[in-house]
């Protein structure tokens, strides 16, 4: 069953996902994002548009700087405009295509317009641009074969836009036009033009774009079809917009793609006029067979330069060429659908919440966000490369850096001021290190009870009963609370120790729980050490303040003990419990008959031997315990005892072996030279007296050395 931290988790990651989502989806309408993800598809343009995909028979014809040079000022007689045809039609073009008005008579003669329109009789395949206007005006009846398409549509959203009218070529250039379309644009909300729309209705006919004109014809389509948001030329499919526009699927800039098939109308020109005289052409017109040839100006002074995603000034013949190109190969880039978009943005925002709340390393929360952003920014650029799809991107990124944000502050504002009392908490008990590792794994701490190895600290204040009725309790207060600051400070802020409780004048600590650390036994001694150390200032700056000049006695010992949460359902607590506690405990009272300051078990001893000096007190069996235990007295750092003190114990220690193999008589002599040596050895008189009263009455033959305590 689900525990209710965690299922508290989940609601939370869910609540936090959804107010995001809502947000962000609203914010998804407006302007401001909409030009940001148009931003984004330019950059998805420029980055993995293939020019390798654009069609090579299509071809340019520039009315460039050069031709204007070459053949005077613009606009030229229409008879230039024939020639060009005628030399194409020759050279076997499959389709004419002009990016150039016709709206006016030739002002230079009006031969030159008949001309023109008898070669584009005689060519067949020459097609001329129309332009909406705000003015009402009919297609003429003579023109409409020309000028209009059939559509059979079972989708009213994708109906074509009305316009009040329509501006023809003249008409002696219109009645022989093969087709005819519009080239009217409009730019997006920031500027660039991306889209086109193929259709438009004038007086309830429908009028197609002049590369919708020039595809139907190549392509051989009586009528189109639209359908499904496609539309539909012959065997090809294309897909639409949701306003019904081609979404140009972009190959690459003018220069990237359509430029190696790009020449200029003036060597044309040239061309042709050679072949008239019988001359060899200085242009091949092999380079035009099977070819869709367009004619635009791209000279500057031209004027038809266009905002496109490559390029702020861009010949607007590049969006009627990549129009066409899309057509005749059933391409143009699909948007996802609302429901797509909104559905992706739904589950990255709960993804990305649901990771915020369930796990507690904040390098895995951020990792795994980070990943969910490059995850879908590679989905983005794989549905564009590869399928011809559009993704949202600004508003899914955008959402899972909100949910993070509102994630942690949602944390920072419930979990976090939980987590923060708990440390606060810990902080008075644990050291620093501890505490931190505990906040960012509390997973290494297991519920209930668990068996591992620590090192258990037991220390007393000496006397404490005589102390306090010298004392009022307020005083007393005051006292015992300067030394049990001094104290826990030393053992859990310089030696990674956990004050597990204060038990009156007393003090309990572990170390290596509740997180494991391989020098529990160094750690322990080294807070035993340092605490005498500070005990022994404290006293002087007790005396002159004149208030009792405080002594504890220190206990450890290491082992194995369960350590975890115990206690009933109403109230648990963190502690220890085993022989190995009880041990350390009793150490601690035996510090009092032998007049020592710290004593240490054997296996403390064990561990810590590469970092502390130490002496063998006793074979010892303390109250409640069969087997006898070897206890020692903690001395010093390793290599830190001084000399005299060393003299002492070697003395003692020639005692001590004396005394263990029954030569009592030595024993004394040993003990007493220790005893000369530093009056205070509290150990060294124990033994002499023993060994006096051994020398008198000797123990029986059996007699193993274990000194039974009989108190705690």
């Amino acid at each position: 069953m689900t525990s209710t931290p965690f299922r508290k988790k989940i609601l939370s990651a869910v609540a936090v996902g959804l107010t995001v989502f809502a947000l962000v989806a609203g914010l998804s309408t407006t302007r401001w994002f909409e030009v940001a993800e148009l931003k984004v598809l330019d950059h998805l343009v420029r980055r993995y548009a293939d020019p390798a995909k654009a069609d090579s028979n299509l071809v340019l014809l520039a009315i460039d700087e050069s031709s204007l040079e070459a053949f005077g000022r613009w606009p030229w007689p229409r008879d230039r405009f024939g020639y060009v045809v005628r030399y194409l039609k020759q050279a076997g073009a499959k389709a004419v295509v002009f990016d150039v008005m016709f709206f006016e008579a030739d002002e230079n003669a009006e031969e030159f317009d008949q001309s023109f329109a008898e070669d584009l009789k005689a060519a067949g395949n020459v097609f001329l641009p129309m332009l909406f206007q705000a003015d009402p005006a009919a297609i003429p009846s003579a023109a409409q074969p020309r000028a209009t398409v059939t559509v059979e549509s079972s989708d009213a959203r994708l109906g074509p836009d009305t316009h009040a009218g329509v501006k023809l070529p003249i008409p002696v250039l219109a009645q022989q036009a093969r087709g005819l379309g519009v080239i009217n644009l409009s730019a997006d909300a920031d500027g660039p033009t991306r889209r086109v729309p193929l259709l438009g209705q004038v007086d309830g006919t429908v009028v197609p774009h002049l590369s919708l004109a020039v595809a139907q014809y190549l392509l051989g389509a009586d009528r189109l079809s639209m359908r499904h948001g496609r539309l539909q030329i012959g065997a090809h499919h294309v897909p639409l917009g949701a306003d019904g526009s081609l979404l140009i699927d972009w190959h690459g800039s003018l220069e990237q793609t359509y430029h190696a098939k790009r020449y200029s109308v003036g060597r044309v020109l040239q061309a042709f006029a050679q072949q008239e005289k019988g001359e060899r052409p200085s242009l091949d017109s092999t380079l035009f067979k099977d070819k869709i040839v367009f004619v635009a100006g791209t000279a500057a002074g031209l004027y038809d330069l266009r905002v496109t995603p490559f390029s702020a000034a861009t010949p607007g013949v590049l969006i009627h060429m990549a129009s066409l190109d899309n057509l005749l190969h059933g391409q143009g880039l699909q948007a996802a659908p609302r429901w797509f978009s909104l559905t992706t943005l739904l589950l990255l925002c709960l993804a990305s919440a649901g990771t915020f709340m369930l796990f507690r390393s904040y390098s895995v929360k951020f990792g795994i966000t980070i990943g969910l952003a490059v995850a879908y920014y590679g989905l983005v650029v794989h549905a564009f490369a590869g399928h011809e799809r559009w993704l949202e991107l600004v508003f899914p990124e955008a959402a899972l850096a909100l949910t993070f944000g509102t994630a942690a502050t949602v944390e920072y504002v419930t979990e976090g001021k939980q987590r923060r009392l708990m440390r606060a908490a810990f902080d008075k008990y644990m050291s620093s290190e501890v505490v931190e590792e505990i906040m960012r794994n509390p997973e290494a701490i297991k519920l209930g009870g668990e068996k591992k190895e620590i090192t258990i600290f037991f220390s007393d204040i000496a006397g404490f009963t005589t102390i306090s009725e010298k004392m009022s309790p307020e005083d007393l207060v005051t006292l015992l609370n300067r030394y049990l600051s001094a104290m826990t400070t030393i053992i859990k802020a310089t030696h990674r120790g956990n004050v597990n409780k204060y038990l009156g004048d007393g003090i309990m600590a572990l170390f290596g729980a509740p997180l494991d650390d391989p020098k529990h036994a160094s750690l322990a001694c080294y807070a035993a050490l340092d605490c005498q150390v500070e005990l022994a200032r404290l006293r002087e700056v007790w005396k002159r303040e004149g208030l009792p000049e405080i002594g504890a006695r220190i206990g450890l010992n290491s082992g194995p003990c369960i350590v975890g949460n115990m206690g009933s359902e109403e109230r648990m607590e963190y502690t220890v419990t085993g022989d190995s506690v009880n041990l350390a405990s009793r150490l601690e009272g035996a510090s009092k008959y032998y007049d020592t300051l710290i004593l240490i078990g054997q296996r403390t001893a064990e561990l810590a031997k590469n970092d502390i000096e130490v002496r063998e007190i006793d074979l010892l069996r303390v109250k409640g315990k069969k087997e006898p235990v070897v206890v020692f007295e903690l001395l010093a750092r390793k290599g830190q005892l001084e000399d005299k003190k060393r003299h002492v114990i070697d003395v003692y220690l020639e005692g001590l072996a004396a005394y263990k193999i029954r030569n009592f008589s030595t024993a004394c002599a040993r003990f007493s030279e220790a005893i000369a040596l530093d009056p205070s050895d509290g150990p060294s008189r124990v033994y002499l007296e023993r060994s006096i009263n051994y020398r008198q009455t000797p123990p029986p033959p059996d007699w193993d050395g274990v000194y039974e305590m009989t108190s705690k």
